[in-house]
């Protein structure tokens, strides 16, 4: 019997391999932007989005003092200049535009869903499994903080440079070391990534993990030859420490023992393992529960039977789960709050790359299914859809979450209605709106739940007086005089209280108490800028312009971007007759604001007062095409 012929292999063209190749990366690519298509219409929220961006002095005009400050100085106590320059580039380009940052964070997370998926293929999975793991990656809810929130800039950006790190060290690794180009580059991206958020300092070892999954012996030598990445990361983390501390943002919340800090963490550890499958309750803010009881006790526990299960996976020489673990481990344990800071005891972004070690799991176990258990694998890849969808449509309707102040808040309020802190937040939003109303019961409520807070005091008896100066009501601004003075009562260190509390009583004429008060705060916050403005205007009001420019130029060396500043400092001068120095001013005042027609009138009487009649008259009618109403009185002499 004659033997069959061996059907010669299929050759698979190199178009057709490179469409195999590509599409479920560009699947994972078009998923991930279609869930986060509603954070497109997101605005900034009353949640850190002010001091790193509404009101960074560093982001007023984009120049070399204010790149300078941007990598000299923290926000917050946090150092991560890189993405605060990143939002400066952006508002010098396109203004001060929430839509544009929207959309250059969904842009940066694509970026990183592109890099989870090559490292997937460098790690061997195959295009399906490394395109699941890029889904994941791109569409599970915990990613929401990241994406969708302005502040969180520093999730995406850090993460594009880490997961970048992590592709060329395994591609320098897979090379032998031979190609000296990808060790350069893993520095470089690095450094970037350290710059844009402290998390950064796990990436050493995460190349650990890497080192164990490609079955490199693991002994000092791989310590030793990643010598240079802990350096940099000892640096930036006692950095970053030290700049939390001086902030006052380290263990601000609670007053737990170090033992119950670490039931935090440990509960903390088995919180975010459960939320990878089952995202649930979704709070922008998880606050410290007021005492550590037993699910913390039980959460801790569950800890340890999982380190078991892992130290015998590790015997078993099943590399996939210890990497996966291991990886997500050391990339969360910085982040368990066992040192703590913030309000929160977890919160989603913390999970921004440690559930990569998660996802490759799901990855690389779906892969093994269809090679080994062929007959599993259509009912898993199903499931695994279903599932997926599910992910998917949380992501959506989580992004609307972050709508604005309002949309963010409301809902943190469906958890936790016994906490200030969502009162509080929510009523900025309201007074920034003019909802003065719906503010004063929002901060009168953040009160009747933590009435010892001076803080919130302050922020509604702004809000009195907001209402109440435009009216001139003198209940209202009673009331806010009320509250500085309460404020005062409950925290007497902080300065802003007495700046607000002596602008009130100026504007109702009792200005010794207001010139007390105002002293006072300069004395306890030397470097805040309020309360040399607020005195300012009371040593204007009064006629004593001398002091009066003295404290605009102690407050333009804490803030030069003030335009309305730089232009009372020239009010000032012009009373004194100083002129020429006036017109100085009111220039600096109209690089910052151009087309203020006061700035324009204030400038034309200095011009005129010096008499430059020619470009006085320009001033004038340049200030009447910006819409001024100049009163005939300006003219005269001129025409």
């Amino acid at each position: 019997m004659a033997k069959k012929k061996k059907r010669p292999a299929k050759v698979v063209s190199p178009k057709k391999e490179k469409v195999k190749y590509s599409l479920p990366l560009l699947f994972a690519l078009l998923a991930t932007t279609i869930v986060f298509l509603p954070s497109l219409m997101n605005d900034f929220v009353t949640w850190d989005d002010d001091v790193n961006i509404l009101k960074n002095p560093n982001l007023q005009v984009f120049d070399w003092h204010s790149i300078k400050g941007i990598f000299t100085e923290t926000v917050i106590g946090n150092y991560n200049p890189l993405s605060i320059f990143t939002l400066a580039i952006e508002k010098a380009i396109f203004g001060l535009n929430a839509t544009v940052i929207h959309v250059n964070n969904l842009l940066l997370h694509l970026l990183c869903v592109f890099f989870v998926y090559k490292i997937g293929i460098q790690l061997k999975l195959s295009p399906i499994a490394a395109g699941v793991v890029a889904i994941l990656f791109g569409i599970h809810p915990m990613r929401v903080e990241s994406v969708a929130w302005v502040t969180e800039r520093k999730d995406v950006l850090f993460g594009a440079f880490y997961f970048g790190a992590i592709l060329t060290y395994i591609k320098y690794i897979l090379s032998n070391k031979e190609h000296k180009r990808f060790l350069w580059w893993t520095i470089g991206l690095f450094f970037l990534s350290l710059l844009s958020k402290i998390q950064a300092v796990a990436l050493p070892l995460s190349f650990l993990a890497i080192d164990y999954y490609l079955k490199r012996d693991l002994n000092f030598k791989l310590i030793l030859e990643k010598s240079l990445f802990f350096l940099m990361s000892l640096g930036i983390g006692l950095l970053g420490i030290f700049m939390l501390s001086k902030e006052g943002s380290l263990d601000q919340a609670t007053n737990y023992s170090f033992f119950e800090r670490l039931l935090v963490g440990g509960y903390s550890y088995i919180v975010y393992l459960v939320k990878f499958i089952f995202p649930y309750e979704m709070s922008p803010l998880y606050p410290y529960p007021s005492i550590v009881d037993a699910p913390f006790y039980l959460g801790t526990a569950l800890v340890l039977p999982i380190f078991a299960g892992l130290y015998y996976a590790y015997k078993k020489e099943q590399y996939a789960i210890v990497f996966g673990f291991a990886f997500f481990t050391f990339n969360v344990m910085f982040m368990l709050q066992i040192v703590g800071a913030g309000q929160g005891y977890i919160a989603d972004r913390f999970t921004y790359v440690p559930y990569f070690g998660l996802f490759f799991l799901v990855g690389y176990y779906l892969q093994q299914i269809k090679v080994k258990k062929a007959s599993l694998y259509k009912g898993m890849s199903m499931g695994l859809g279903a599932y997926l969808l599910v992910l998917g449509v949380m992501t959506w309707q989580q992004n609307k979450i972050w709508k604005n102040g309002e949309t963010l808040w409301t809902h943190v309020l469906k958890y936790y209605k016994n906490i200030d802190t969502p009162y509080s937040n929510r009523a900025q939003y309201y007074r920034d709106q003019g909802l003065t109303n719906k503010a004063l019961a929002d901060y009168t409520e953040a009160i009747a739940v933590k009435p010892d807070k001076g803080s919130t005091y302050n922020s509604r008896g702004k809000t009195y007086f907001d209402l109440g100066g435009p009216k001139n009501d003198q209940v209202l601004i009673q009331k806010a005089i009320a509250d500085y003075t309460k404020g005062i009562e409950l925290s007497p260190e902080l300065g802003e209280l007495y700046a607000n509390r002596g602008a009130a009583l100026g504007y109702l004429g009792r200005t010794q108490e207001a010139l007390a008060d105002l002293n006072k705060a300069v004395e306890l916050e030397p470097d805040k800028q309020g309360g040399y403005s607020n005195r300012s205007l009371l040593f204007m009001q009064s006629g004593n312009y001398e002091l009066a420019i003295k404290d605009h130029t102690t407050y333009l060396s804490i803030n030069p971007y003030d335009a309305e500043v730089w232009y009372e400092r020239g009010l000032a001068k012009g009373r004194l007759g100083q002129h020429q120095s006036a017109i100085a001013d009111y220039n600096q005042a109209l690089s910052l604001d151009r087309q203020r027609g006061i700035f324009l009138m204030q400038r034309a009487l200095a011009y005129k007062n010096i008499g430059n009649k020619t470009q006085a008259v320009t001033d004038l009618r340049l200030a009447q095409e910006f819409g001024a109403n100049v009163p005939a009185s300006y003219w005269n002499g001129l025409q």
